[in-house]
């Protein structure tokens, strides 16, 4: 009988020790949110992170993708190519964290081309994971819709097809396009490394009277910090896609803080 004493007093204790379960996240209270990248891409994850409000977690995977020369549009169609096959995999991977949203940091018609095909593979990432998804074209128009803007010049860091492919979701939301500059980094991977001098060159050469905002599109892209810089300088806004990407992940999941020092997108409420 003490050895059954004994016995009953230690499931005792460890039933006392069993752990107190949230029903969220601890940290994540009042949001997680997923966030999938192309595996070259470093810069999303930074520039989402420095905007994160408390009780948002930002949980992240990413897409297998090549790192590869590219000189051509041929050549980053095969990038491309990669991106799309890796999408769901990706995906896949975050379901398990169970996110409350996920920001999907990729232009998705610049690999999978816009309109109904565009819309099909969103529909089809939102029940692979199981909760709504945002990506950077729809969040740059919400973006251009709540600052009234409908003239930009663009930046890229495309070729010439990804560039068209970025003009054309403007231009059939009505956005006018008069300026676009494609910086044609030479790899995925390259993308990241474009300096902050050749960036705030590129804001120069294309800041005119005739557009009322600059928009950056590409993930990888290192823009933020220089758009914060210049949308200060030139007293109208400039647009990183991470930034705008994340502002309007938060805002249709239901957090809509303000952020001060973050541009005038952050702080719209």
């Amino acid at each position: 009988m003490p050895e059954l004493a004994g016995r009953g007093a230690g499931w005792q204790a460890a039933a006392m020790d069993a752990p107190q379960l949230n029903p969220r996240a601890t940290l994540a209270q009042r949001l997680l949110m997923g966030v999938v990248v192309p595996a070259t891409n470093v810069t999303t994850e930074a520039e989402m992170a420095d905007l994160r409000p408390r009780g948002v977690v930002n949980a992240t995977a990413r897409i297998a993708n090549p790192d590869r020369a590219v000189a051509s549009d041929a050549d980053a169609a095969v990038v491309r190519a990669a991106m799309v096959a890796g999408l769901m995999d990706a995906l896949d991977t975050l379901a398990p964290a169970q996110p409350d949203h996920v920001a999907i940091g990729v232009m998705v018609e610049n690999f999978a081309g816009g309109g109904t095909a565009g819309d099909a593979l969103l529909a089809q990432a939102a029940a692979r994971v199981g909760c709504p998804v945002t990506v950077p074209t729809h969040a740059t128009l919400a973006a251009l819709v709540a600052l009234g803007i409908t003239r930009i010049a663009l930046l890229t860091p495309f070729f010439p097809k990804g560039d068209a492919a970025a003009v054309a979701f403007l231009e059939e939301a009505g956005i006018a396009v008069p300026r676009v500059l494609g910086l044609r980094a030479p790899g995925p991977a390259a993308i990241a490394r474009v300096t902050e001098d050749r960036l705030r060159e590129a804001v120069r050469e294309l800041d005119r009277p005739d557009v009322q905002a600059i928009v950056q599109v590409g993930t990888n892209l290192p823009f933020a910090a220089v758009a914060l810089a210049a949308e200060a300088e030139l007293g109208k806004p400039v647009l990183a896609t991470n930034p705008v990407t994340y502002w309007h992940a938060l805002r249709r999941a239901g957090v809509r803080d303000a952020i001060p020092g973050a541009g005038r997108l952050f702080a719209l409420t």
